[in-house]
Protein backbone atom coordinates (compact mmCIF):
# COMPACT_ATOMS: atom_id res chain seq x y z
CA UNK A 1 0.00 0.00 0.00
CA UNK A 2 1.21 3.43 -1.42
CA UNK A 3 1.45 6.46 1.30
CA UNK A 4 -1.04 7.84 -0.99
CA UNK A 5 -3.74 5.40 -0.92
CA UNK A 6 -3.21 5.36 3.01
CA UNK A 7 -4.09 9.04 3.16
CA UNK A 8 -7.33 8.62 1.25
CA UNK A 9 -8.35 5.57 3.15
CA UNK A 10 -7.88 7.06 6.73
CA UNK A 11 -9.31 10.84 5.66
CA UNK A 12 -12.15 8.94 4.33
CA UNK A 13 -12.89 6.67 7.92
CA UNK A 14 -12.25 9.86 9.80
CA UNK A 15 -14.70 11.66 7.78
CA UNK A 16 -17.16 9.00 7.28
CA UNK A 17 -16.98 6.42 9.71
CA UNK A 18 -15.72 7.37 12.72
CA UNK A 19 -18.56 10.54 14.07
CA UNK A 20 -21.14 7.66 13.27
CA UNK A 21 -19.46 4.77 15.53
CA UNK A 22 -18.26 7.71 18.45
CA UNK A 23 -22.27 8.79 18.28
CA UNK A 24 -22.77 5.10 19.01
CA UNK A 25 -20.53 5.07 21.83
CA UNK A 26 -21.71 8.60 23.13
CA UNK A 27 -25.06 7.05 23.73
CA UNK A 28 -24.39 4.10 24.72
CA UNK A 29 -22.54 5.75 28.00
CA UNK A 30 -25.10 8.85 28.50
CA UNK A 31 -23.91 11.39 26.81
CA UNK A 32 -27.18 12.03 24.41
CA UNK A 33 -28.00 15.18 22.47
CA UNK A 34 -30.49 16.20 25.00
CA UNK A 35 -27.17 17.41 26.89
CA UNK A 36 -26.62 20.15 23.94
CA UNK A 37 -30.26 21.65 24.44
CA UNK A 38 -30.02 25.13 25.09
CA UNK A 39 -31.85 26.42 28.08
CA UNK A 40 -34.97 28.67 27.68
CA UNK A 41 -33.54 31.06 30.27
CA UNK A 42 -30.30 31.97 30.51
CA UNK A 43 -31.69 32.54 34.24
CA UNK A 44 -32.91 28.79 34.70
CA UNK A 45 -31.68 25.95 34.04
CA UNK A 46 -33.92 23.38 31.87
CA UNK A 47 -33.73 20.15 33.11
CA UNK A 48 -32.12 17.38 30.57
CA UNK A 49 -32.62 13.41 31.70
CA UNK A 50 -30.96 10.74 30.38
CA UNK A 51 -32.93 7.69 29.88
CA UNK A 52 -30.22 5.38 28.88
CA UNK A 53 -32.00 2.77 26.60
CA UNK A 54 -29.16 1.97 24.73
CA UNK A 55 -27.57 0.27 27.39
CA UNK A 56 -30.30 -1.31 28.31
CA UNK A 57 -30.86 -2.39 24.75
CA UNK A 58 -27.42 -3.53 24.79
CA UNK A 59 -26.92 -5.21 28.33
CA UNK A 60 -30.74 -7.26 27.38
CA UNK A 61 -29.79 -8.25 23.21
CA UNK A 62 -25.95 -9.21 24.31
CA UNK A 63 -26.95 -11.67 27.71
CA UNK A 64 -29.42 -13.03 25.73
CA UNK A 65 -27.57 -13.99 22.89
CA UNK A 66 -23.98 -14.76 24.64
CA UNK A 67 -24.85 -14.85 28.49
CA UNK A 68 -23.98 -18.36 27.98
CA UNK A 69 -20.91 -19.75 26.45
CA UNK A 70 -20.44 -20.82 22.76
CA UNK A 71 -20.35 -24.91 22.71
CA UNK A 72 -18.16 -26.95 20.40
CA UNK A 73 -18.35 -30.40 19.26
CA UNK A 74 -16.70 -32.49 16.41
CA UNK A 75 -18.74 -34.29 14.30
CA UNK A 76 -15.46 -36.45 12.70
CA UNK A 77 -13.94 -38.34 15.30
CA UNK A 78 -10.92 -38.98 13.27
CA UNK A 79 -10.26 -35.23 13.57
CA UNK A 80 -9.90 -35.80 17.27
CA UNK A 81 -6.12 -34.65 17.39
CA UNK A 82 -6.81 -31.39 15.25
CA UNK A 83 -9.91 -30.92 17.12
CA UNK A 84 -7.92 -30.91 20.55
CA UNK A 85 -4.95 -29.13 19.31
CA UNK A 86 -7.68 -26.18 18.74
CA UNK A 87 -9.58 -26.49 21.81
CA UNK A 88 -6.52 -25.20 23.68
CA UNK A 89 -8.35 -21.89 22.55
CA UNK A 90 -11.43 -23.20 22.24
CA UNK A 91 -14.36 -22.71 25.00
CA UNK A 92 -11.67 -21.35 27.34
CA UNK A 93 -12.57 -17.84 29.86
CA UNK A 94 -10.73 -16.24 27.64
CA UNK A 95 -12.33 -16.78 24.22
CA UNK A 96 -15.89 -16.70 26.20
CA UNK A 97 -14.87 -12.90 27.17
CA UNK A 98 -13.50 -12.19 23.84
CA UNK A 99 -16.97 -13.20 22.39
CA UNK A 100 -18.74 -11.53 24.87
CA UNK A 101 -17.04 -8.53 24.00
CA UNK A 102 -17.44 -8.81 20.27
CA UNK A 103 -21.46 -9.19 20.88
CA UNK A 104 -21.26 -6.15 22.91
CA UNK A 105 -19.88 -3.91 20.39
CA UNK A 106 -21.40 -5.50 17.58
CA UNK A 107 -24.49 -4.26 19.56
CA UNK A 108 -23.07 -0.60 20.20
CA UNK A 109 -21.29 0.15 16.81
CA UNK A 110 -22.87 -3.09 14.60
CA UNK A 111 -18.84 -4.52 13.84
CA UNK A 112 -16.22 -5.47 15.81
CA UNK A 113 -12.44 -6.86 14.90
CA UNK A 114 -10.23 -9.44 16.41
CA UNK A 115 -6.31 -9.12 15.69
CA UNK A 116 -4.19 -11.89 15.81
CA UNK A 117 -0.54 -12.28 16.40
CA UNK A 118 2.38 -14.54 16.47
CA UNK A 119 4.44 -14.67 19.77
CA UNK A 120 7.96 -15.68 20.38
CA UNK A 121 7.40 -18.98 21.27
CA UNK A 122 5.22 -19.66 18.02
CA UNK A 123 2.06 -19.90 19.60
CA UNK A 124 -0.66 -17.30 18.67
CA UNK A 125 -2.47 -14.89 21.06
CA UNK A 126 -5.71 -12.44 20.05
CA UNK A 127 -6.79 -9.08 21.02
CA UNK A 128 -10.46 -7.67 20.49
CA UNK A 129 -9.86 -4.55 18.64
CA UNK A 130 -12.35 -1.15 19.45
CA UNK A 131 -13.89 -0.63 15.43
CA UNK A 132 -13.11 3.53 16.04
CA UNK A 133 -9.64 2.09 16.49
CA UNK A 134 -9.56 -0.13 13.09
CA UNK A 135 -10.88 -0.01 9.55
CA UNK A 136 -10.56 -2.20 6.97
CA UNK A 137 -10.11 -2.50 3.52
CA UNK A 138 -11.57 -4.51 0.34
CA UNK A 139 -11.05 -5.69 -3.36
CA UNK A 140 -13.08 -4.97 -5.66
CA UNK A 141 -14.71 -8.60 -6.60
CA UNK A 142 -18.21 -9.79 -5.99
CA UNK A 143 -17.43 -11.12 -2.50
CA UNK A 144 -15.49 -7.82 -1.29
CA UNK A 145 -12.80 -9.85 -0.12
CA UNK A 146 -10.53 -8.37 2.88
CA UNK A 147 -7.38 -7.24 1.63
CA UNK A 148 -5.94 -5.25 4.18
CA UNK A 149 -6.88 -3.98 7.84
CA UNK A 150 -5.49 -0.89 9.80
CA UNK A 151 -5.51 -0.29 13.13
CA UNK A 152 -4.86 3.37 14.55
CA UNK A 153 -4.08 4.92 17.67
CA UNK A 154 -2.66 8.86 18.79
CA UNK A 155 -1.14 10.10 22.14
CA UNK A 156 0.63 12.83 23.02
CA UNK A 157 4.25 12.86 24.05
CA UNK A 158 6.30 15.41 26.05
CA UNK A 159 6.69 17.50 23.77
CA UNK A 160 3.20 17.76 23.76
CA UNK A 161 2.69 16.59 19.81
CA UNK A 162 0.43 14.26 18.86
CA UNK A 163 2.13 11.17 17.85
CA UNK A 164 0.06 9.04 15.14
CA UNK A 165 1.10 5.24 14.85
CA UNK A 166 -0.68 3.18 11.79
CA UNK A 167 -0.52 -0.80 11.27
CA UNK A 168 -1.21 -1.74 8.21
CA UNK A 169 -1.58 -5.49 7.77
CA UNK A 170 -2.00 -7.23 4.43
CA UNK A 171 -2.09 -11.14 4.00
CA UNK A 172 1.76 -11.66 4.92
CA UNK A 173 3.27 -8.45 6.49
CA UNK A 174 2.64 -5.50 8.67
CA UNK A 175 3.68 -2.18 8.20
CA UNK A 176 4.07 0.15 10.71
CA UNK A 177 4.02 4.13 10.25
CA UNK A 178 4.69 6.87 12.42
CA UNK A 179 4.71 10.67 12.73
CA UNK A 180 3.80 14.11 14.39
CA UNK A 181 1.85 16.91 14.60
CA UNK A 182 1.65 20.05 16.00
CA UNK A 183 -2.29 20.19 16.13
CA UNK A 184 -4.69 17.64 16.73
CA UNK A 185 -5.24 17.26 12.89
CA UNK A 186 -6.22 14.03 11.03
CA UNK A 187 -2.68 14.29 9.14
CA UNK A 188 -0.92 10.91 7.36
CA UNK A 189 2.29 9.71 7.74
CA UNK A 190 5.02 10.28 4.63
CA UNK A 191 7.70 8.19 5.31
CA UNK A 192 7.08 4.29 5.19
CA UNK A 193 8.47 2.98 8.41
CA UNK A 194 8.96 -0.62 9.56
CA UNK A 195 7.75 -3.78 7.94
CA UNK A 196 7.83 -7.55 9.36
CA UNK A 197 5.84 -10.94 8.41
CA UNK A 198 3.68 -11.34 10.57
CA UNK A 199 3.29 -15.29 10.52
CA UNK A 200 -0.18 -15.17 8.65
CA UNK A 201 -1.11 -16.30 5.20
CA UNK A 202 -4.79 -14.09 5.91
CA UNK A 203 -5.22 -10.67 6.58
CA UNK A 204 -5.16 -11.45 10.40
CA UNK A 205 -8.06 -9.54 11.23
CA UNK A 206 -11.43 -11.28 11.80
CA UNK A 207 -14.42 -8.56 11.23
CA UNK A 208 -17.11 -9.56 13.67
CA UNK A 209 -20.54 -8.18 12.18
CA UNK A 210 -24.20 -7.72 13.90
CA UNK A 211 -25.79 -7.95 10.65
CA UNK A 212 -25.69 -7.27 6.68
CA UNK A 213 -25.45 -3.73 6.65
CA UNK A 214 -23.49 -3.28 10.24
CA UNK A 215 -25.46 -1.03 11.99
CA UNK A 216 -26.39 -1.77 15.90
CA UNK A 217 -28.63 -2.70 18.05
CA UNK A 218 -30.14 0.94 19.06
CA UNK A 219 -28.99 2.93 16.27
CA UNK A 220 -32.52 3.05 14.31
CA UNK A 221 -34.29 3.95 17.71
CA UNK A 222 -32.23 6.96 18.93
CA UNK A 223 -34.51 9.69 17.71
CA UNK A 224 -37.22 7.47 19.49
CA UNK A 225 -34.89 7.68 22.67
CA UNK A 226 -34.08 11.36 22.19
CA UNK A 227 -37.70 12.51 21.81
CA UNK A 228 -38.17 10.30 25.00
CA UNK A 229 -35.72 12.39 26.81
CA UNK A 230 -37.54 15.44 25.81
CA UNK A 231 -40.86 14.25 26.76
CA UNK A 232 -39.26 13.41 29.94
CA UNK A 233 -37.44 16.56 31.08
CA UNK A 234 -40.59 19.01 29.83
CA UNK A 235 -42.45 17.24 32.19
CA UNK A 236 -40.07 17.92 35.15
CA UNK A 237 -40.05 21.37 33.88
CA UNK A 238 -43.88 21.97 33.29
CA UNK A 239 -43.93 20.75 37.27
CA UNK A 240 -41.52 23.44 38.11
CA UNK A 241 -43.08 25.69 36.26
CA UNK A 242 -46.06 25.43 38.25
CA UNK A 243 -44.20 25.51 42.07
CA UNK A 244 -43.02 28.89 40.60
CA UNK A 245 -46.68 29.87 39.88
CA UNK A 246 -47.23 33.74 39.66
CA UNK A 247 -49.68 35.73 42.49
CA UNK A 248 -52.50 37.61 40.61
CA UNK A 249 -54.42 40.93 42.36
CA UNK A 250 -57.04 41.88 40.67
CA UNK A 251 -57.73 45.66 41.26
CA UNK A 252 -54.88 46.30 44.12
CA UNK A 253 -52.35 47.79 41.79
CA UNK A 254 -51.38 50.37 44.61
CA UNK A 255 -49.95 47.06 46.67
CA UNK A 256 -46.45 48.20 47.50
CA UNK A 257 -43.31 46.01 47.72
CA UNK A 258 -43.27 46.42 51.71
CA UNK A 259 -47.48 45.03 51.63
CA UNK A 260 -46.59 41.82 49.31
CA UNK A 261 -43.41 41.24 51.69
CA UNK A 262 -45.44 41.29 55.00
CA UNK A 263 -48.46 39.32 53.20
CA UNK A 264 -46.02 36.64 52.37
CA UNK A 265 -44.87 37.21 56.10
CA UNK A 266 -47.82 37.04 57.95
CA UNK A 267 -49.91 34.63 55.22
CA UNK A 268 -52.38 36.56 55.50
CA UNK A 269 -53.98 39.33 52.98
CA UNK A 270 -56.59 41.46 52.91
CA UNK A 271 -58.79 42.46 49.95
CA UNK A 272 -61.29 44.92 49.24
CA UNK A 273 -64.89 44.54 48.04
CA UNK A 274 -63.51 44.89 44.01
CA UNK A 275 -60.29 42.91 44.59
CA UNK A 276 -59.51 39.33 44.39
CA UNK A 277 -56.11 37.21 44.26
CA UNK A 278 -55.38 34.20 42.56
CA UNK A 279 -52.68 31.95 41.49
CA UNK A 280 -51.45 32.34 37.50
CA UNK A 281 -49.96 28.44 36.96
CA UNK A 282 -49.14 26.55 33.44
CA UNK A 283 -51.95 24.74 32.07
CA UNK A 284 -50.75 20.82 31.93
CA UNK A 285 -52.23 18.04 30.03
CA UNK A 286 -51.16 15.10 32.02
CA UNK A 287 -52.83 12.69 30.37
CA UNK A 288 -51.40 13.83 26.77
CA UNK A 289 -47.83 13.87 28.08
CA UNK A 290 -48.05 10.27 29.92
CA UNK A 291 -49.50 8.65 26.86
CA UNK A 292 -46.90 10.54 24.71
CA UNK A 293 -44.15 9.39 26.57
CA UNK A 294 -45.84 5.57 27.07
CA UNK A 295 -45.88 5.33 23.38
CA UNK A 296 -42.32 6.61 22.60
CA UNK A 297 -41.47 4.18 25.22
CA UNK A 298 -43.45 1.13 23.45
CA UNK A 299 -42.15 2.29 19.78
CA UNK A 300 -38.22 2.11 21.54
CA UNK A 301 -38.68 -1.68 22.54
CA UNK A 302 -40.88 -2.44 19.33
CA UNK A 303 -38.53 -1.42 16.85
CA UNK A 304 -35.07 -2.28 18.78
CA UNK A 305 -36.99 -5.77 19.06
CA UNK A 306 -36.08 -5.73 22.76
CA UNK A 307 -38.58 -6.38 25.12
CA UNK A 308 -39.77 -4.30 27.94
CA UNK A 309 -39.11 -6.52 31.32
CA UNK A 310 -41.31 -4.20 33.03
CA UNK A 311 -44.87 -5.02 30.89
CA UNK A 312 -47.02 -6.64 32.69
CA UNK A 313 -46.87 -9.74 30.37
CA UNK A 314 -43.70 -10.64 32.19
CA UNK A 315 -45.30 -11.07 35.47
CA UNK A 316 -46.07 -14.25 37.05
CA UNK A 317 -49.44 -14.75 35.95
CA UNK A 318 -48.28 -14.86 32.23
CA UNK A 319 -49.08 -17.69 29.72
CA UNK A 320 -46.00 -19.49 28.25
CA UNK A 321 -47.42 -18.50 24.83
CA UNK A 322 -47.75 -14.56 26.35
CA UNK A 323 -44.07 -14.89 26.94
CA UNK A 324 -43.47 -16.37 23.97
CA UNK A 325 -44.84 -13.87 21.88
CA UNK A 326 -42.92 -11.28 23.92
CA UNK A 327 -39.38 -12.95 22.96
CA UNK A 328 -40.37 -13.58 19.56
CA UNK A 329 -39.04 -10.69 18.27
CA UNK A 330 -35.73 -10.70 20.25
CA UNK A 331 -35.44 -14.33 19.04
CA UNK A 332 -35.01 -13.41 15.72
CA UNK A 333 -32.79 -10.41 16.35
CA UNK A 334 -30.47 -13.20 18.20
CA UNK A 335 -30.95 -15.74 15.52
CA UNK A 336 -29.56 -13.15 12.95
CA UNK A 337 -26.45 -12.31 15.20
CA UNK A 338 -25.67 -15.97 15.45
CA UNK A 339 -25.66 -16.07 11.86
CA UNK A 340 -23.26 -13.44 11.20
CA UNK A 341 -21.49 -14.64 14.68
CA UNK A 342 -20.60 -18.06 13.20
CA UNK A 343 -19.05 -16.77 9.72
CA UNK A 344 -16.04 -15.38 12.20
CA UNK A 345 -16.21 -17.87 13.75
CA UNK A 346 -15.35 -20.03 11.22
CA UNK A 347 -12.77 -17.42 9.61
CA UNK A 348 -10.71 -17.34 13.23
CA UNK A 349 -11.06 -21.25 13.10
CA UNK A 350 -9.09 -20.84 9.48
CA UNK A 351 -6.97 -19.40 10.95
CA UNK A 352 -5.75 -21.39 13.44
CA UNK A 353 -6.20 -24.34 11.29
CA UNK A 354 -4.21 -22.62 8.62
CA UNK A 355 -1.46 -21.49 11.09
CA UNK A 356 -1.11 -25.06 12.73
CA UNK A 357 -1.23 -27.30 9.10
CA UNK A 358 -4.38 -29.07 10.20
CA UNK A 359 -6.64 -31.19 8.20
CA UNK A 360 -9.97 -30.29 10.31
CA UNK A 361 -12.48 -27.80 8.46
CA UNK A 362 -14.26 -25.44 10.34
CA UNK A 363 -17.03 -27.09 8.58
CA UNK A 364 -16.34 -30.19 10.86
CA UNK A 365 -16.67 -28.23 13.93
CA UNK A 366 -19.92 -27.57 15.34
CA UNK A 367 -21.03 -24.08 16.98
CA UNK A 368 -24.14 -24.59 19.35
CA UNK A 369 -25.32 -21.22 20.52
CA UNK A 370 -27.74 -21.77 23.72
CA UNK A 371 -30.07 -18.58 24.42
CA UNK A 372 -29.51 -17.17 28.35
CA UNK A 373 -32.95 -17.20 29.32
CA UNK A 374 -34.33 -19.52 32.45
CA UNK A 375 -34.43 -23.21 31.40
CA UNK A 376 -38.27 -24.20 30.06
CA UNK A 377 -39.66 -20.87 30.83
CA UNK A 378 -42.64 -21.20 28.42
CA UNK A 379 -43.26 -24.57 30.21
CA UNK A 380 -43.35 -23.46 33.66
CA UNK A 381 -44.97 -20.06 32.53
CA UNK A 382 -47.91 -22.68 31.21
CA UNK A 383 -47.86 -24.57 34.16
CA UNK A 384 -48.25 -22.05 36.62
CA UNK A 385 -51.15 -20.68 34.84
CA UNK A 386 -53.11 -23.26 34.98
CA UNK A 387 -52.43 -24.40 38.61
CA UNK A 388 -53.80 -20.92 39.65
CA UNK A 389 -56.60 -21.58 42.18
CA UNK A 390 -55.91 -25.37 42.32
CA UNK A 391 -52.95 -26.07 44.62
CA UNK A 392 -52.27 -23.05 47.42
CA UNK A 393 -49.21 -20.89 47.49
Amino acid sequence: MTVEDLKEALEAFIKNELPELQKMEDYYSGKHNILNKKDRSDKKKDTKLINNYPEYITTIATAYFLGKPIAYALQDDKLKKDFEKLSEYLATEEEQQENFEHSQNCSIFGKSYELWYKNLDNTIGNVVVDPRDCFILRDNTVKKEIIAAVRWDKTKNKEDKWVYTLEVYDSTSVTTYEFLSDSDKKEVPTVKGETKLHGFNQVPIIEFLNNKRGNGDFKNVISLIDGYNEATSTAIDDMKDFTDAYLVLVNMGGTTDEEIERMNKNKVMLINEQGDAKWLVKQVNDSYAQNNKNRLNQDIHKFSMIPDMQDKEFSGNSSGVALGYKLLALEQLAAQKEMYFKKAINQRLQLMIDFYNLKISPKDIQKVFTRNIPKNLVEAADTAQKLQGIVSH
